[in-house]
């Protein structure tokens, strides 16, 4: 067992149940209830939440399966860490949003980070 993927992806998990959980309450229940925005606008931002969801249950699944010895698994939920990071990061700026409103991209980087330590020792 490769102990730094596994760390990874125990991360990745508890940012999946995070998204699932809070950011249901906080995020997605408050957007399926607002009747002002044109229905495409909305029903097309509440699939995407859904889809970010299985993003990150699948970037745990994948670093899980690289801590059991998958190689290629690993690389795979560690690039999907490491981009994640990288647009978190990059975005608020641009949007002039500010990492108060929008810090998600910084909760990646120990991820991206762990996985890339566990196959930098593979």
């Amino acid at each position: 067992m490769q102990w730094t993927i596994l760390a990874a992806s125990a991360l990745a998990a508890l940012w999946m149940a995070v998204h699932a959980f809070i950011g249901g309450r906080e995020c997605a229940a408050p957007l399926a209830q607002d009747r002002q925005l044109p229905d495409v606008v909305r029903e097309t931002t509440l699939f995407c939440w859904h889809l970010v969801t299985g993003y990150l249950g699948l970037m745990a699944l994948f670093l899980f399966l690289g801590a059991r010895g998958s190689v290629e698994m690993a690389l795979a939920g560690t690039v999907m860490a490491a981009v994640t990071a990288g647009i978190g990061i990059v975005m608020p700026p641009l949007r002039r949003a500010g990492y108060g409103l929008l810090p998600q991209g910084w909760l990646f980087v120990p991820v991206a980070a762990l996985g890339s330590w566990g196959l930098w020792g593979v």
